[in-house]
């Protein structure tokens, strides 16, 4: 490969890192607000809309701003993320130590009585199936420690 500006050696100096993007962000927030508490007051008064003085000038006319409701909400979002949904306890006939075949036919038979969700059905049938494929990788790794077990004894 051919030596470029950019490739490096043994023994080079790297050139000195900029400030990271979030850094950068926090210094212009810095410069244009104040502190961090003064830019979220903005935040809120922008989402909100309503009368604001410019510049917290007493002697300026009021100006009347839109809400932004956009901006209000992804403040809020990143103060206090959304809850993930849950899905509720749904109770149903279950045979835990049965087969996986009849587990299956347990949560299809539950779904189709309505007395489980269909996705959350599909999730726990989806669970069995890899469940059964750890089972089936764990059965073949001990059926060949057990065949080269076997042939060093030979």
């Amino acid at each position: 490969m051919a030596a470029t500006k950019t490739t490096l050696k043994a023994g080079d100096k790297l050139p000195p890192r900029g400030k990271a993007k979030k850094t950068l962000m926090l210094d212009a927030i810095r410069d244009v607000c104040g502190n961090e508490n003064d830019f979220l007051k903005q935040v809120v008064a922008i989402g909100l809309g309503g009368w604001t003085k410019p510049d917290d000038n007493e002697e300026a006319e009021p100006v009347f701003q839109q809400p932004n409701p956009a901006l209000l909400s992804l403040a809020l979002s990143r103060i206090e993320p959304p809850l993930k949904p849950v899905s509720p306890s749904m109770p149903f006939k279950f045979n835990a130590r049965g087969k996986p075949h009849k587990q299956a036919v347990d949560i299809i038979v539950a779904m189709s009585n309505a007395e489980l969700p269909i996705d959350i059905g599909v999730n726990l049938i989806t669970s069995i199936q890899s469940m059964l494929k750890i089972q089936e990788v764990t059965d073949f790794e001990d059926r060949i420690k057990a065949i080269e077990d076997a042939n060093k004894q030979d």
